[in-house]
């Protein structure tokens, strides 16, 4: 993914109908994130995740689409919530047909390897039967622990895919709620990671401009991503930075108001606080959300308060909102675009 981040124009649609699409995502988004994995998936792809794909297994309202398709493919290593970026080489009704259409590609590959991944398929063949017959297809050699390339193969009741993988999430958010110092109301790191990429690609510059014990910074810096971090609480900042040390990150770390924050970045996160603490600073945090949509044209913001009309109050143009529940509360992350 070179280059510069284009802003998402407000309502952002796919540029062709899903069926046409010759990228297809895998989506692994645990219980309740599937909004804010949606809006991962359109900051990095351009193309809205859909409510279900029609071959998309759904066995009950709870279940969430699990694949999504775009025109372009992209890097989703430091992906929170995407798996895996396939592109679509053949796709058929049902297995038969796909498997006849796989022979009429003539592929040659070597050192390649087959993954079998079924939703719902009942039928006596196995995984490792489709594979073989696969295999049995490709003039090349197979090398099934080093193999260069990687073919995937999605099968469900109404449609089977083959495809070649073009990159896969690593989880590195994995291991980061380990830190010396861990507050209840922080942000989750795979919840920071996904606002990171709403606004920031690689190599941009970052703001958080309250960023309590680091959480965001460590999840920017892990990704390449320059991060800059105010904390108006001196033990809370000590905090950050030990977190950091932690886990071998770098980032700016400024003890004071965010609010002060002068500068220009390519993005900012700021995830408020909410209960007790959130009435009484009910007006800070207000203008700490303003202040950071004039020093980033991009923002994530948390609360568990619905900004929408705050924001639009403002110019900015809010470009989604997800709905993260937690136990009996539900916080809203909004994907913002700066009126400036």
């Amino acid at each position: 993914m070179g280059g510069r981040r284009r802003l998402p124009a407000t309502g952002c649609r796919a540029i062709a109908e899903p069926a046409l699409l010759p990228y297809v995502y895998r989506l692994a988004p645990p219980t309740g994130h599937y909004e804010l994995a949606a809006l991962e998936f359109q900051a990095l792809t351009g193309a809205d995740a859909p409510a279900a794909l029609p071959w998309d297994r759904q066995e009950d309202h709870n279940d969430v689409p699990r694949f999504a398709r775009a025109g372009a493919g992209v890097d989703v290593a430091r992906s929170a919530y995407i798996a895996e970026c396939v592109h679509v080489l053949t796709e058929a009704d049902t297995l038969d047909e796909m498997l006849a259409a796989t022979g009429r590609l003539g592929l040659r590959r070597e050192r390649f390897r087959i993954r079998v991944h079924k939703s719902g398929y009942e039928a006596p063949v196995s995984s490792n039967e489709i594979a073989r017959t696969i295999a049995d297809l490709i003039d090349g050699a197979p090398d099934l622990s080093r193999p260069v390339t990687e073919f995937v193969v999605f099968g469900s009741p109404r449609r089977w895919l083959l495809g070649e993988s073009v990159s896969r999430g690593l989880n590195a958010w994995h291991g980061h709620e380990q830190r010396p110092f861990q507050y209840s109301s922080a942000l989750p790191p795979r919840v920071a990671r996904a606002m990171v990429n709403l606004v920031a690609l690689p190599g941009d510059r970052l703001i958080d401009p309250c960023c309590g014990v680091a959480t965001v910074l460590v999840e920017a810096a892990e990704m390449g991503v320059e991060p800059f971090g105010w904390e108006i609480n001196r033990p809370v900042a000590e905090h950050a930075a030990a977190n950091l040390c932690h886990h071998t990150q770098q980032a700016w770390l400024t003890i004071g108001d965010g609010r002060d924050a002068r500068g220009r970045w390519d993005g900012a996160v700021l995830d408020l606080p909410y209960g007790h603490a959130a009435v009484r600073v009910q007006s800070e945090c207000l203008e700490l959300v303003e202040h950071a949509l004039k020093v980033a044209p991009l923002a994530a913001i948390v609360t568990v308060d619905d900004l929408r009309d705050f924001l639009e109050g403002l110019g900015a143009a809010v470009l989604g909102v997800a709905e993260l529940p937690k136990n009996n509360l539900v916080r809203r992350v909004h994907w913002v675009r700066s009126p400036l």
